[in-house]
């Protein structure tokens, strides 16, 4: 990428912080993701080949970006996306699995210590204990990767020594001042407890710590019991989007 139109991107994601902030961190010069982008006029795209399926993502004006997805190539991916250009792609994209999602931002002060209260710090050498908590549980954590863990932004809670709540971030760049809250993750027979929400807070204590302008993350929509306690540490819904698995077929028209 040159540096022209690295230039160009980060200013079409800088108009939509809130919303583009994992596609900001991509851009941080100390990673070397594997990014593929699209621009065109005020739009953008973006496929991220990190993960598998890679994930899309759009921002910026509709008919452009419009324009933008009508190349991107069939296959499987991971789609973030507003609804204005979840329709863009119509009858091409076909999901297995979409739900719809609120991306959160947080607006207010840091939380009180106490908050934290009786949380450690994980790093790499924690990963089997938090292999374990996640088990074969249908709703761990899908876009957890051990090297995430690298960032020193993940928090947990042990009983007895044994890990049963996690909290960290998707990404972290301090140098484009962003961060993504992820990873939550309780032990099932020990929710509704408000140990993620302890964990959570060690995570963006953290995070406000270290200066980071805009925090940010997803839940579902249909999980008022997450909302809430999300609300309660400062984060308040932004936008709404789609988030699913989906075939992308080829463009016919």
């Amino acid at each position: 990428m040159q540096a022209s139109d690295e230039g160009a991107i980060r200013e079409l994601l800088e108009r939509e912080r809130v919303w583009a902030a994992y596609a900001l961190a991509d851009l941080d010069p100390a990673e070397s993701m594997p990014v593929e982008w699209g621009i065109a006029g005020a739009g953008l795209t973006m496929i991220y080949r990190g993960l598998e399926p890679p994930v899309l993502f759009a921002c910026g004006d509709p008919e452009p970006v419009g324009k933008l997805l009508d190349s991107i190539p069939a296959g499987r991916y991971t789609f973030t996306l507003l609804g204005v250009h979840r329709s863009r792609l119509g009858a091409r994209l076909q999901p297995d699995s979409q739900a719809r999602m609120w991306r959160m931002v947080h607006r207010q002060s840091s939380p009180s210590a106490s908050a934290a209260q009786g949380t450690t710090w994980l790093g790499p050498v924690d990963l089997p204990a938090i292999q374990q908590l996640f088990g074969d549980h249908a709703d761990q954590p899908d876009s957890f990767h051990p090297s995430q863990l690298r960032t020193g932004s993940f928090f947990g809670l042990r009983e007895a020594g044994e890990l049963v709540s996690i909290a960290g971030t998707h990404v972290v760049s301090e140098a484009m001042s962003v961060a993504a809250i992820g990873n939550v993750f309780t032990r099932p027979d020990r929710r509704g407890q408000g140990l993620g929400r302890r964990t959570t807070a060690a995570t963006l204590a953290w995070l406000l710590a270290r200066g980071i302008q805009t925090i940010v993350l997803n839940v579902g929509m249909d999980n008022p019991a997450a909302i809430h306690l999300y609300r309660e540490l400062g984060f308040m819904p932004f936008c709404g989007y789609y988030e699913g698995t989906a075939i992308l077929h080829p463009d016919d028209s």
